[in-house]
């Protein structure tokens, strides 16, 4: 077997002198401790160390006074391994061998079939003298670790960053993750978790949860967002989205993002990604709201502005459709301020609470508020969804074409005209309303 010498710069003088002090000894008659009676193994290893290979053990081993064969004990091996190497505790982490000065406890001092003199045949055998196996045993391993490559991200002696990495986390994960390194610095938006450390989410060696999370999706993202957790999970009315496989997943990236609140896209088209068809909801049908935006012009000013959360809550609610706020469920409902709260969020509560006005509404029958009366009801107050699309219609002022009353389309037949307009829906017989007809009373009183 070819055999190495192992030495540093410092040890290539003590090999010479070594050598030389051998020579000496042979001159005067004395033995080696290296003989084919004592230590014969010694120096037949692949890796030998330098003071072995010329058989010099004395610099290490000290006699004891008027003894042959009994030596010192080596109190501090480090301190005597420094007499040669350059010290390994220099930087602000230190392997706790090192720290203590026990190089030995992987380095074998005379000689190993292993680089570096290790004890173990692998350098992962040797970690895992002292580290748990377990680190690796998990259903999800990173394949550095499974391989045993503990090397490719840790220093074994000293090291300026934690857990004695040679490099910063994310330094380290894009030597292999270049694509996320290119996404990393061509994003809008970061993930701050992300940002600051791949393993704020993913264990660097293994785990049980898919991509080596610490736990799967959504329970990874509520050890941050403990909010969201309280909403998602004690909201009457919870988002359907939350069901699919990848839970958060699904509308939010976890490392970069090209919206804000990490979105995949911006916030209505992430919404039409999935109610682009008719959806089942506790046995009714949900609006495809893909189509109906895409065949009607007239959007309500939320729709106008993209923004779906400007009346959803979109992780989940106690209200119906999981509005932000409150709104009635019914097609009547008894008119309270408090019943409304999402439309008074825009729109001035007085639009339904003034009986008559010049200026509130242009839905008036001279100064007769009109919204006043069909909407501000002790018993069968009709909804404003009653006569107004709430996302998108043809009409203008979002007026519906029909609205389902039981299992009837109720038709509206809204027409507008130039000072007012006439309806004749299913609810009553044909009306009409003028806005002309106070300021025509006006002038003839006048004249």
């Amino acid at each position: 077997m070819k055999r190495t010498v192992v030495y540093v710069p410092i040890a290539i003088a003590f090999f010479i002198c070594g050598l030389s002090t051998k020579l000496i000894a042979q001159e005067k008659g004395k033995e080696s401790c290296i003989t084919a009676k004592c230590h014969v193994s010694f120096g037949k290893a692949k890796y030998v160390h330098g003071p072995v290979a010329v058989s010099e053990c004395a610099p290490c081993h000290k006699l004891l006074p008027n003894e042959k064969h009994k030596f010192q004990s080596i109190k501090n091996v480090g301190e005597l391994c420094y007499t040669c190497h350059e010290s390994m505790a220099t930087k602000t982490t230190v392997h706790s061998p090192v720290a203590k000065g026990e190089c030995t406890s992987c380095h074998d001092p005379h000689q190993s079939n292993q680089q570096y003199q290790l004890k173990k045949s692998t350098l992962s055998e040797l970690c895992f003298s002292c580290h748990k196996r377990d680190l690796i045993k998990k259903k999800y391993a990173h394949s550095p670790a499974a391989e045993g490559e503990c090397g490719s991200c840790h220093t074994p002696h000293t090291s300026d960053k934690p857990k004695l990495l040679s490099k910063t986390v994310n330094e380290l994960c894009f030597q292999c993750h270049s694509d996320m390194q290119d996404n990393f610095a061509s994003a809008k938006h970061l993930h701050k978790p992300a940002a600051e450390s791949c393993v704020n989410c993913h264990n660097p060696h293994s785990n049980d949860a898919k991509f080596m999370l610490a736990k799967d999706a959504p329970d990874q993202c509520f050890s941050c967002h403990a909010n969201i957790e309280n909403q998602v999970t004690k909201s009457l009315v919870k988002h359907k989205a939350l069901d699919n496989e990848r839970k958060c997943l699904a509308c939010h990236s976890p490392h970069d993002a090209p919206h804000i609140k990490q979105l995949k896209d911006e916030p209505m088209s992430l919404c039409t990604s999935c109610h682009n068809n008719e959806l089942l909801k506790s046995g009714s049908k949900l609006t495809d709201m893909k189509e109906l935006f895409d065949k009607n012009i007239d959007w309500h000013g939320p729709v106008r502005e993209r923004d779906c959360s400007g009346c959803h809550q979109v992780h989940g609610s106690d209200n119906f459709r999981i509005l932000a706020q409150k709104y009635p469920s019914e097609f009547y409902a008894p008119f309270s301020a408090e019943k409304y709260e999402l439309c008074f969020n825009c729109h001035q509560p007085t639009l339904v609470q003034d009986q008559n006005t010049t200026t509130l509404t242009n839905f008036r029958d001279g100064n007769r508020n009109l919204h006043y009366l069909h909407v501000n009801k002790k018993v069968k107050g009709r909804t404003c969804r009653s006569c107004h699309e709430t996302h998108a219609s043809n009409n203008a002022r979002h007026i519906r074409d029909a609205v389902p009353f039981g299992q009837w389309t109720l038709p509206i037949k809204f027409e507008k005209e130039i000072n007012g307009g006439k309806c004749s829906p299913g609810c009553h017989a044909p009306k009409e309303y003028n806005r002309k007809i106070v300021e025509t009373m006006k002038t003839e009183t006048n004249e």
